[in-house]
């Protein structure tokens, strides 16, 4: 044995290849069980963001000073953590597409010709649609990071006193205090019908895409069990239907006048 085999007896135990963080990450991802479980993860996940996102949001309803606050507390309170919550929620969401595509694609290459008699008789339409309303939540996220986040405005208009409603950078929006005007963005933003109308569908959407991606997830996790059944399906139809009656609250408040700008 040359002396560059010999290890100390009191040094660093020796590494085995097979335990190395890398490799026990790329074997997971590598499995489907392992990938599965990491898309449940990352979509109970997201779906913890979203009730919190809801629970913001509706303080919309109560005027413009809970919501402004509100908005101001995320952006100059938090400071730092504010930009590591975005991080770790952009790395779940890039890996929750990343998985669902991958795992689909397995899939179809596993078995690229259909059934002859295909065996749906279980299968609803949120089960057999998750890929493509997964898509359109995916797309419709980043039209309302374009829309809200990055002020691209799509041609809505904002209030400006004595003048109407005009094009305005929702970014520069302030209120009495100086504080982003939220308020009055979003008002200006659910004011327009097409834009309105987006939101809407896009709800409906992730309502078919939770109503089975939250049980699923508990199934995954070996959670749903005969006695669990009942009472997780239930919490998933509970959880889809409260994101989207709650969102399309937000919408139809606006549309409907129940909140106005404080502008005019």
């Amino acid at each position: 044995m040359s002396a560059a085999t010999v290890r100390h007896p009191k040094g660093p135990p020796a590494e085995a290849p097979g335990l190395a963080a890398g490799l026990f990450v790329q074997g997971v991802l590598d499995s489907s069980v392992g990938a599965k479980v990491l898309m449940a993860l990352t979509g109970l996940g997201l779906v913890v963001f979203l009730i919190l996102h809801l629970i913001g949001n509706l303080k919309l309803l109560s005027g413009p000073e809970s919501i402004n606050q509100y908005a101001h507390f995320l952006k100059h309170d938090l400071g730092l953590l504010l930009w590591i919550a975005r991080a770790g929620l952009l790395v779940i969401f890039v890996l929750h597409i990343y998985l669902a595509i991958r795992l689909k694609a397995r899939a179809f290459a596993a078995r690229p010709v259909p059934y002859a008699c295909p065996a749906s008789a279980q299968a609803g339409i949120a089960s057999r649609t998750m890929i493509w309303t997964g898509a359109v939540v995916g797309l419709f996220t980043l039209f309302h990071l374009a829309h809200y986040t990055f002020a691209l405005g799509f041609g809505t208009d904002a209030y400006e006193p004595g003048v109407g409603y005009v094009y305005k950078n929702y970014l520069e929006l302030r209120d009495t205090e100086g504080r982003h005007n939220v308020y009055e963005m979003m008002v200006a933003g659910f004011s327009n019908g097409p834009l309105a109308a987006i939101y809407v569908v896009a709800q409906l959407a992730l309502f078919v895409h939770l109503r089975h991606g939250i049980q699923s997830a508990f199934q995954t996790l070996g959670l749903k069990n005969t006695r669990f059944r009942k009472p997780i399906d239930l919490l998933g139809l509970a959880v889809a239907l409260a994101l989207l009656l709650g969102n399309c609250a937000i919408v139809f408040a606006v549309q409907f006048g129940w909140v106005k700008s404080e502008l005019r």
